[in-house]
């Protein structure tokens, strides 16, 4: 699977010292855990961060007694804390739509043997709360749980950015045009081309790509009582395999799970 989205977000830094040091501390974080399994080291962290390293040895010794970090060995590389785990735990699941989606994900990757993936809005991204991998290989722009995808990339974005309010997805679009063309070669007309369609058809269809050209999936949203989306089911598969009744089977039944989901949201 290619790589996944491990930018920053693009937020305002503040210039107070309580705040420099959240910033600091965010930068640390967001170093380690793009090192993944190997774990950062403090020269590592010293050249993705360019702190110092007595600044980084203070940072990392507060995160460390709140669980934030982890050092299983001592002058070893550092790791992202179990208390980070805890906590996305819990945000994972806000409003219960993760542990809905989880056993409908399981039953939809039984029945295809695709993968299969619940995606939420998360600013500028669609985020990979809950995925199952099926027998059948494929690829993905998420390959883990808490992958961010850039809005507008891959079907289960534009499930989601297709029922924003107006105003929201106009801002995203805004924010993500640039990249959306550099990176992927994703025009701003053909995305806005394609909203309209999504709502009507009650699907979506993940727009060609130079990234992933050889893969295709498709997404149905998960709309609340007043249409907003409360996330998104998605899967992805090489295009060979995208019949059009493959397709039909694949949002008949996603739909169903999709409503599931909704009316147990709400009730």
């Amino acid at each position: 699977m290619p790589h996944t989205d491990s930018s920053t977000r693009s937020l305002p830094r503040c210039s107070t010292q309580g705040t420099q040091t959240l910033d600091r501390s965010f930068d640390i974080l967001q170093a380690i855990a793009a090192r993944g399994a190997q774990g950062a080291t403090i020269e590592a962290l010293s050249a993705d961060t360019q702190l110092s390293r007595a600044t980084l040895y203070r940072l990392l010794k507060a995160m460390k007694s709140y669980g934030f970090v982890r050092l299983p060995r001592l002058r070893g590389p550092y790791f992202l804390g179990y208390q980070l785990l805890s906590l996305g735990a819990q945000a994972g699941n806000t409003g219960g739509v993760r542990e809905l989606a989880r056993p409908a994900l399981l039953r939809l990757c039984e029945t295809f043997q695709d993968s299969f993936f619940l995606f939420v809005q998360d600013g500028y991204y669609a985020l990979c709360l809950e995925l199952h991998e099926g027998a059948n290989p494929t690829q993905s722009f998420a390959d883990c749980v808490g992958a961010r995808v850039l809005s507008g990339v891959g079907q289960g974005s534009l499930a989601l950015l297709s029922h924003l309010p107006t105003a929201a997805r106009a801002q995203i679009l805004e924010h993500n045009a640039p990249r959306l063309l550099r990176e992927y070669a994703i025009s701003d007309s053909a995305l806005r081309s394609t909203f309209k369609q999504v709502r009507q058809q009650g699907f979506a269809c993940g727009l060609a790509d130079r990234v992933l050209p050889l893969h295709t999936g498709v997404a149905v949203p998960i709309l609340d009582a007043s249409a907003a989306p409360v996330g998104a089911l998605s899967c992805a598969l090489p295009s060979v395999r995208m019949t059009p009744l493959y397709q039909q089977r694949l949002v008949q039944a996603m739909r169903k799970e999709a409503d599931s989901i909704a009316q147990r949201l709400g009730a």
